[in-house]
């Protein structure tokens, strides 16, 4: 499938859609942009980590809210 083929599926798909849709687009440009690019050992630790603790809410914490994150770093 082209892009304009999914350019045009995304047109039409309904409004409560578009949230994950744009999720899913934004994972795979994600995941594009790493596989295409060279990175320094330091941030291939990071990624990797990041990828660890999105598989295992036991490592670190996470935020749902942007917010609330700022405001207990900030704290």
């Amino acid at each position: 499938m082209d892009y304009e083929a999914v350019l045009e599926q995304v047109r039409e798909a309904p409004a409560e859609c578009l949230d994950e849709i744009s999720t899913i687009i934004s994972y795979v440009v994600y995941r594009h942009e790493r596989e295409s690019e060279e990175f320094n050992e330091e941030t291939k630790a990071a990624l990797d980590e990041v990828e660890r603790m999105k598989k295992d809410s036991s490592i670190g914490k996470s935020y749902t809210d942007v917010e609330d994150m700022f405001r207990e770093i900030l704290s």
